[in-house]
């Protein structure tokens, strides 16, 4: 196994498709040919990473990037994210910006951890994990000495957890109990909770009866979070890329069908984007109809800044999605961190309140805005606060 390394000035001139559709660099018009810090280097720095380390194993063809943010709270949990990326930017732009997130999930949620963020090319859509690479993965993890704890995400299974298992101490996840299984049933009970924040924000009561909610996405999360929506009388809208699911939200749900694009801007109380993200934007935020958006998805808009005051002006309730999606991550680092099963679940019930205190505190900015002063409040304390007030 190797750790290949890439001519910096390469990567640089190679950053340029994540330049012109992001705001990740400090300074738009440092030029690589001027003598100034590579492109690279801007992005890294401007997002404030520690590290970001670049794998390759040959045996296996393993292309991954594990992207360190942020370890003021505490060693970095991040989910693995196996996807097929049209190409390097696109897959060093991810990780840079989901790590990032990963820091301010972990801060909302007043957890000892820090984010950090792995992906994984998939040399084709339907390449399929093998245990092999999960252990040249699991072996990259275990040389950052815990300074990196490994979890699932898109395209990662609780199988490809197993297999790492046996070769890292530093992994969450999986089937075992001990590791902290499948996460999604808190991701999901995290949702719920801070939907109900956004009903109670907007005034439309304090439960989901009668209310329409429109759920973009159907896999575990997306899928939970329709349980708790019809089992209080709520209706659905629902859209997946997988005839099945669809047809059987129809059944057991009494479920509506839109297409996938559709549902965005389908007339609805709440839309729960639960796929992947950067599905909110100028280019659709105009024909919103709906009141709240509150999804398990990461990085649900495409510029947090921009299209946070877009909602704003709209008068679309935005709650932040790296506070409302953070049960799973409660979870997982609870458990690494040696919290107790009822400590574990009063935090994720705890996302209602965070964000509620979040949509309450809004007025001289947007939600986006307020959910970042409430995390950096924990991380320029450099601990969780409720390691001196349980109140917080």
């Amino acid at each position: 196994m190797t750790i290949t390394t890439t001519p910096i000035h390469a990567l640089a001139e190679r950053m340029s498709w994540a330049r012109r559709t992001t705001r990740l660099d400090i300074d738009s018009t440092t030029s690589i040919n001027d003598g100034a810090t590579p492109m690279i280097f801007n992005d890294i720095t401007a997002k404030g990473h520690e590290n970001v380390l670049f794998c390759h194993d040959k045996a296996t063809g393993l292309r991954a990037i594990i992207a360190v943010h942020n370890t003021t709270l505490g060693n970095a949990l991040g989910g693995m994210r196996r996807w097929h990326y049209a190409n390097e930017e696109e897959m060093i732009y991810d990780v840079l910006r989901l790590s990032e997130g990963m820091t301010y999930k972990a801060a909302a949620a007043d957890l000892p951890m820090g984010g950090a963020k792995t992906v994984i090319w998939k040399d084709s859509p339907d390449a399929q994990p093998t245990q092999a690479e999960a252990v040249a993965m699991a072996k990259f993890v275990d040389r950052l000495g815990g300074l990196y704890i490994a979890a699932e995400d898109v395209g990662v299974t609780t199988q490809y957890i197993d297999w790492m298992v046996p070769v890292t101490d530093h992994v969450m996840g999986g089937t075992s109990a001990e590791q902290g299984g499948d996460p999604s049933p808190y991701t999901a009970a995290g949702v719920v909770n801070g939907m109900r924040a956004g009903i109670r924000h907007a005034g439309l009561g304090d439960t989901f009866k009668d209310l329409t909610i429109a759920v973009q996405g159907l896999g575990a999360v997306g899928w939970k979070v329709c349980q708790a929506v019809h089992a209080e009388g709520g209706n659905l809208l629902v859209a997946d890329i997988r005839d099945d699911i669809l047809n059987k939200a129809v059944t057991e749900f009494g479920a509506t069908v839109v297409g996938v694009d559709e549902i965005v801007t389908a007339k609805s109380d709440v839309f729960c984007p639960c796929a992947l993200g950067a599905v909110i934007g100028n280019g659709n935020i105009e024909k919103l109809q709906t009141k709240i958006i509150a999804g398990g998805a990461n990085n649900v808009l495409i510029d947090p800044i921009e299209d946070g005051a877009l909602l704003k002006n709209k008068g679309v309730i935005y709650a932040p999605d790296f506070v409302i999606n953070g049960g799973g991550l409660i979870r997982l680092a609870g458990l690494y961190s040696g919290f107790s099963p009822d400590e574990i679940d009063k935090r994720v019930a705890n996302i209602e309140h965070a964000i509620f205190e979040i949509l309450e505190t809004t007025e001289s900015g947007t939600t986006h805005d307020a959910a970042i002063r409430y995390a950096q409040k924990r991380l320029d304390a450099g601990h969780p606060l409720s390691a001196t007030n349980s109140n917080a």
